[in-house]
Parts: C-alpha cells; sequence; structure tokens
C-alpha cells in the first residue's frame, strides 16, 4: 500500500453542521476509507490558515485517491480538498535512484540551447 496525506478547508455549512451536531468525523467516514481500501493511520484537525483538516491514509493507488478525494469534495462539505502521495525515505531514494539511472538521455532547453 501507498502513502497519502489528505488536506481540507471545511466548509462554512460543514461547521455549523458541526456545532449543530458534534461528530467524530473519523468514525463516520471509515466506512468510506473501506469502500476505496484504505486505511486512516492519522485523522487530525489543525488551527492552519489554509487547511483544518489532515489525514494520513495508506492505500493501493493515486486512482483510488482521487476517486474518494473528489466524492468528498464534491459533497460540498470542503472548500478545498487536495491529496498528495507521500514517500518514505527509502522510496525517495529509489525514486531518485531511477532519474539517476536515465538522466544520460535528458537534454535540457538550455543545453539544447547552446548546441551549435
Amino acid at each position: 500500500m501507498k502513502k497519502y496525506i489528505i488536506t481540507g478547508k471545511s466548509s462554512q455549512e460543514t461547521a455549523a453542521s458541526m456545532l449543530n451536531k458534534p461528530q467524530n468525523r473519523r468514525e463516520v467516514t471509515e466506512p468510506l476509507a473501506k469502500a476505496f481500501g484504505a486505511k486512516f493511520i492519522e485523522f487530525l484537525y489543525l488551527n492552519h490558515p489554509d487547511f483544518d483538516f489532515m489525514c494520513i491514509v495508506m492505500a493501493q493507488n493515486d486512482e483510488d485517491v482521487a476517486a474518494v478525494t473528489n466524492l468528498i469534495f464534491a459533497s460540498g462539505a470542503f472548500d478545498s480538498f487536495n491529496w498528495h502521495r507521500a514517500f518514505e525515505a527509502p522510496e525517495w531514494k529509489k525514486v531518485y535512484e531511477i532519474a539517476s539511472d536515465k538522466m544520460a538521455s535528458y537534454v535540457s532547453a538550455k543545453q539544447k540551447a547552446t548546441e551549435d
């Protein structure tokens, strides 16, 4: 499974709904995560100016995470809702190893401009 970070900024409607009926949204949304084969690792609320929700999720692939985040954003519960693939240090090293192995085939625009 792959690790993802999801961030969102709750809508005013969501804040009003939570005031009217406080809820543990992790418990409420757990079945949705399971429906997409995902598992919450962290489920946090923050006092950040750009986002007030963040979770870390383990999921099978980008497509599933894109689908579930689009579904949630379409609900209107968030003014913004974004996902990011997260890499552990050994995974990130592997990304650079792949790039390093293939870097000889890349020609930058600057290099191309200086060729005769």
